[in-house]
């Protein structure tokens, strides 16, 4: 089938979706800069039209706003791409049908990305790669939410990035994230594919002060357990949602 005719744009913000699988209006008006989402909302009414895009209603809230996904109609767009396997092509039809759990999960990731495009210099590069962009890469942790790199005329930091929230709800998974960088660390498969490249920084996104400062002495502890090189930083979701200019919100384990 034929993909019906749709601007540049339009097929930006399908990318964007099969990159993040969720977003909303106020979302993708941070990321375009656009001061009235009336533009905006004109491209996702035309792509839901079409069949590429859905939009999902909160029934028990009708105040909040529409979250979008990919439709099987994207395929025909999508296929033309090396990177879309089958796989992922496949996945289309259950995605409007997936968890609020996982959904806000995946929402709540681009809030991170768009923190990051805030927090930006300009004559840096930032590389915010989501888990269907690393498949191919088999030396990277488990349950990687994303993997960003920060590149300036100084270098490039490297940091693997996890969000604990409702879908990553228990004290427990914290932990076990903490261990689980540690362990990979300590194997070396990183290193041995990367030529031996710095590990990367590992940040932590927290659902609140709470749950930060009981990591926060976990991971330390279990730091001065391990002759590895490997930093830990924190944050709140809280600091995410309400950041203002360029200051630092995240703390690091030492």
């Amino acid at each position: 089938m034929k993909p019906q005719s749709i601007t540049k744009t339009q097929k930006q913000i399908i990318f964007f979706l099969l990159k993040f699988r969720f977003l909303t209006v106020n979302q993708l008006q941070k990321y375009f800069n656009h001061k009235d989402p009336h533009r905006i909302k004109e491209w996702l009414k035309d792509l839901k039209d079409k069949k590429y895009i859905s939009a999902i209603i909160d029934s028990k809230d009708i105040t909040k706003p529409y979250v979008y996904c990919l439709l099987s109609g994207a395929r025909s767009i999508l296929k033309e791409e090396k990177s879309c396997t089958k796989t992922i092509l496949n996945r289309l039809y259950k995605e409007r049908k997936l968890t609020k759990v996982f959904r806000n999960h995946c929402l709540f990731i681009l809030d991170i990305y768009l923190f990051f495009l805030s927090q930006k210099e300009k004559d840096t590069k930032l590389y915010f790669l989501t888990p269907h962009e690393l498949t191919e890469y088999d030396y990277l942790p488990e349950d990687l939410d994303a993997y960003i790199a920060v590149e300036s005329k100084d270098g490039t930091k490297r940091y693997f990035l996890e969000l604990f929230d409702e879908y990553k709800k228990s004290a427990g998974i914290s932990r076990y994230a903490v261990r689980k960088y540690i362990k990979h660390c300590e194997e070396g498969s990183w290193q041995a594919n990367t030529e031996n490249s710095p590990f990367p920084s590992v940040l932590f996104v927290q659902p609140d002060e709470r749950r930060k400062k009981h990591i926060f002495h976990y991971s330390k502890a279990k730091l001065e357990k391990t002759f590895e090189n490997i930093s830990f930083f924190q944050t709140t979701q809280d600091a995410i949602r309400f950041s203002k200019g360029k200051i630092n919100i995240w703390q690091k384990v030492e």
